[in-house]
């Protein structure tokens, strides 16, 4: 996939917007139903999370290793976490880089936020990074905290 032109800047993209953000937004909820439906028709693999249902570390890690496929060497910590969406960034496994993208949506990340605080801000900072890191390659790697 190509890097964004500037008729994306004028055309109010969605996954501009986000990719403009740092690769992670915050959606309403009433919102996200809509962005779905649209990166989807765009051509993204979307990947949906229930982020409010995690407890502890152990259970958002594997939830992430599951979703995205991660191999079983992965070491159910949030280095390996790192290490791992570095590989989904290079879409060595849990994507497809022929599709336009892949966008996480974690559902309940502000209820996670308040369970797992340290875990949360980890995470937001890793799947930023990774965002980036997948923009090198001319990947699309998006997330949407709902």
């Amino acid at each position: 996939m190509t890097a964004f032109s500037t008729d994306d800047v004028l055309g109010n993209r969605l996954d501009f917007e986000i990719a403009r953000d740092d690769f992670v937004r915050r959606f309403r909820d009433a919102a996200v139903r809509d962005a779905e439906t649209w990166l989807r028709r765009e051509g993204y693999r979307v990947i949906d999370m229930d982020a409010g249902r995690w407890q502890n570390d152990r259970q958002m890690l594997s939830t992430f290793a599951s979703a995205l496929s991660f191999p079983g060497s992965f070491g159910m910590n949030l280095d390996a976490l790192d290490d791992c969406m570095s590989d989904v960034a290079e879409a060595a496994y849990g994507w497809d880089p022929s599709e336009t993208g892949l966008v996480l949506v974690l559902h309940g990340f502000d209820r996670m936020s308040e369970q797992i605080p340290r875990p949360a801000a980890h995470l937001q900072d890793i799947l930023r990074k990774q965002g980036r890191y997948a923009a090198l390659f001319g990947h699309r790697l998006l997330t949407i905290l709902a």
